[in-house]
């Protein structure tokens, strides 16, 4: 009673294998995407970054690297490692690229009956960026990383990503709902209800803790303020499944979102040549109510830049020109 019908007729008709609720995590998820799908008339564009340049800078390095007499430094295994993986690269590309498109990094306030709306453009560039773990993609931050040379970013995404895999997300996601609440309350924000409610429902008939995770010490596991507060996200997950190219959902207030595709080496015209060339998409998704195409297409072209030039990023040092 009081059900979807399409449901109710789909249940009676289709054999089913099993039912399975859904955690509070995924609640969660579903209450956030469901507002950015219902709020935020998406837009989104895709283009193609050729990251050769990349790729060979680092195979010099690597060379270089191991053409040296000795035991290789700890400094010279992580140059190593960052060639090889290159999620530092691009977060802090990125986090460069928005310091000269600033309009990607802020937030709308869309109040059409009080005053119009209020986008809020902001100085801290804090990139979420997703982990693939066996319990669920979860998002941990990086606070401004275009102000920390890349090897601090390598760190500092090695260690949030081992302490995305040793936390519960049921348990995070309750933890960060009770910080939102608390300040819903004291805007008095009604559509806070539902998130509200499927917090007490937690509260009232809690998920175990997986067995796994149980004696993981707390300092090892994210914290609230670790997944929150993020002026845009990367989701890479072309570095996860091979082929794979997306089109991301823009996470409310955010105005902006990076999807990263999987590197494919393509066929290319270079001066009039056919060359095999290591070719990744960029998808990007923005809220059409705070950006045109206008104020985004520069992003391409700051992009292409720092790729064809790998040693803007590589080689920063804090003090640099952005």
């Amino acid at each position: 009673m009081f059900r979807d019908f399409n449901i109710a007729f789909a249940k009676k008709h289709i054999k089913l294998r099993r039912i399975r609720p859904l955690t509070f995590q995924r609640q969660g998820v579903a209450y956030v995407l469901s507002k950015s799908a219902r709020l935020i008339p998406h837009a989104a564009g895709n283009i193609e970054i050729d990251i050769t340049p990349v790729v060979e800078y680092g195979e010099r390095r690597i060379k270089e690297i191991k053409a040296s007499s000795g035991k290789l430094t700890p400094e010279q295994l992580t140059t190593m490692a960052l060639h090889k993986n290159l999620s530092a690269f691009y977060l802090k590309t990125i986090s460069h690229v928005i310091y000269h498109v600033p309009c990607l990094n802020g937030f709308l306030e869309w109040t059409p009956f009080r005053n119009g709306g209020i986008f809020y453009e902001a100085e801290d560039i804090n990139l979420g960026f997703t982990v693939h773990t066996k319990r669920g993609v979860m998002t941990p931050g990086m606070r401004n990383a275009h102000h920390k040379d890349i090897f601090s970013i390598a760190n500092e995404m090695r260690d949030l990503t081992r302490k995305a895999r040793r936390t519960d997300m049921n348990e995070l996601y309750r933890r960060c709902a009770r910080k939102y609440l608390g300040l819903a309350a004291r805007e008095l924000d009604p559509s806070s209800f539902s998130i509200g409610f499927l917090y007490l429902k937690s509260m009232l008939w809690p998920e175990p803790i997986d067995p796994e995770l149980l004696e993981v010490p707390v300092e090892q596991r994210l914290q609230p303020e670790e997944v929150v507060g993020f002026t845009s996200v990367v989701a890479n997950i072309g570095s996860a499944v091979k082929g794979w190219q997306t089109v991301t959902v823009v996470p409310h207030p955010s105005v902006f979102m990076w999807g990263l595709g999987h590197t494919r080496i393509l066929p290319r015209y270079i001066n009039g040549q056919l060359m095999p060339r290591h070719c990744m998409n960029v998808c990007v998704s923005f809220d059409h109510r705070a950006l045109d195409g206008g104020d985004i297409f520069p992003f391409a072209d700051y992009m292409r830049d720092y790729v064809d030039h790998p040693e803007k990023i590589f080689e920063w040092k804090p003090g640099d020109p952005i």
